[in-house]
């Protein structure tokens, strides 16, 4: 395959995966507008954040093991189109039942680009370069998930909240067009898919999703306080029973035979979770708390997936010269740091301060994210390319949930307050201290992601290889 070739089908990647993830965030924007439009309260909008989430988190295993069973090519377009056809739906709908619908439609395209677009870069692309390739999706990610608010606020003030699934549309009819003309088919390979394990892992995560977002709203009962954690055991439990017995289960429980896979997916979690707890907040830092307007903080946030976008290629092709290791422990150790500052900040510290502090933690994300996937994609037997780049996409889904979940709930124990209430009398004071916690406890788990790599240390020269 020419150098051009590959080139062409990176691009329609890093664009698929922008829109996946940037729909993930774009969203929470336009909730107010989206209620008066629909004439519906915050309980009932909230779903279309949440029912996207959830159905990307139930599907992604599926089509990871689907594709490398009848073809990747096929399967990556008709998640394009699915997607397409699901913001197009989204743009018109009139009410919220159809909708949070369209956004379940939307999330199954999103939910068969993600788990692909990993195993097919590194399908394409030969060792030497492929640290610098998936670099630049890695950095497509930070991108998408950071700048969701501020692009969506432009484009809601001036065009509507439709036109937050309306700017997909012509984008994806060029992704269908470009995959189907530059991209090859992989062969079908034999065996069959794992339906039952299927349908109870996707029970299993809606029913824990669900129980979580409700959680984290204050809405669940005693009874389903104990209960719901019970089931989901019950149900994990059932799920490897029966992964342990078929021929061809849903998840390749081989490749978590490789300590590089294994750790490098578990460092993924502790990143993502450290991430999401700082994105969470920010926006309420910088707008109640320093009160700047949005469009202001939102340039501000803009400067991490700024300097992702710059460094991650960057961070890439060079652990594909000089291993992942260097990168993967130091770039959560920075992370750390970058958290542990953030924690300084009060109600007066400079915006320039605050600004280098965002860009200090882009260098960490950058530095981490691409020589990690790289590692953990070099592991994988061609064959088994899709099932990994679901099974990795999978964990840094669970890390983005947990990440908001694990924040509300340090912030609300240290404060005794809820979410809800900085929606109402702002307690500047009160917040800060709970940032503070939030911040600290981010970082913890940042260092944690770290130490993880460490462990990484006896399998040097495999990570050599693999990078």
């Amino acid at each position: 395959m020419t150098r051009g070739r590959r080139t062409i089908i990176l691009v329609n990647a890093c664009i698929i995966t922008f829109m996946a993830t940037l729909d993930a965030s774009i969203v929470n924007i336009a909730l107010p507008d989206i209620s008066k439009a629909l004439h519906v309260g915050i309980e009932s909008v909230q779903w279309v954040v949440s029912s996207y989430l959830i159905t990307i988190s139930a599907t992604l295993l599926v089509w990871g093991r689907l594709a490398d069973l009848r073809g990747r090519r096929r399967f990556f377009a008709a998640g394009i189109g699915i997607f397409t056809v699901g913001s197009l739906l989204c743009g018109l709908s009139g009410d919220i039942t159809l909708l949070v619908f369209a956004r379940v439609l939307q999330a199954l395209g999103a939910s068969m680009g993600m788990a692909l677009v990993q195993g097919i870069v590194t399908s394409i692309f030969p060792p030497k370069e492929r640290g610098k390739a998936l670099g630049f999706i890695g950095a497509v990610v930070s991108i998408g998930s950071l700048l969701g608010p501020s692009l969506g606020g432009v484009l809601v003030h001036f065009a509507g909240w439709p036109s937050i699934f309306f700017v997909n549309v012509p984008i994806g009819v060029i992704g269908v067009i470009l995959t189907f003309a530059v991209m090859p088919e992989t062969p079908r390979q034999e065996g069959d898919f794992d339906w039952p394990g299927a349908g109870i892992f996707g029970t299993m995560v809606v029913v824990f999703f669900v129980w979580l977002l409700t959680w984290q709203a204050g809405l669940v009962s005693i009874p389903a306080m104990i209960g719901v954690p019970i089931l989901t055991v019950v149900l994990l439990t059932l799920f490897l029973t029966i992964e342990r017995r078929r021929r061809h289960p849903l998840i390749d429980g081989s490749l978590f035979s490789s300590p590089v896979f294994t750790l490098g997916i578990a460092a993924a979690w502790f990143s993502y979770v450290a991430l999401f707890a700082y994105i969470l907040f920010m926006p309420f830092y910088l707008q109640s708390a320093r009160g700047l307007s949005p469009l202001a903080a939102g340039l501000l946030l803009s400067i991490n997936p700024i300097v992702t976008a710059v460094l991650a290629p960057v961070s890439g092709g060079l652990s594909d010269r000089h291993g992942f290791l260097p990168f993967t422990v130091g770039g959560l150790a920075v992370t750390a740091c970058g958290l542990v500052l953030m924690a300084t900040l009060g109600p007066s510290s400079s915006l320039v301060e605050v600004g280098a502090i965002i860009g200090f933690l882009g260098v960490g994300t950058a530095a981490f994210q691409s020589p990690n996937n790289s590692s953990i994609m070099g592991t994988v037997p061609r064959e088994r390319l899709g099932v990994a780049g679901s099974i990795n996409s999978l964990f840094r889904n669970l890390g983005m949930v947990s990440g908001t979940t694990f924040a509300v709930a340090v912030f609300s124990i240290t404060t005794r307050t809820s979410m809800d209430q900085l929606s109402g009398a702002f307690d500047a004071a009160t917040f800060i201290t709970g940032f503070r916690f939030v911040t600290i406890s981010a970082a913890a788990m940042a260092l944690a992601g770290s130490l993880v790599n460490l462990v990484r240390l006896g399998n040097r020269k495999a990570g050599v290889a693999a990078g």
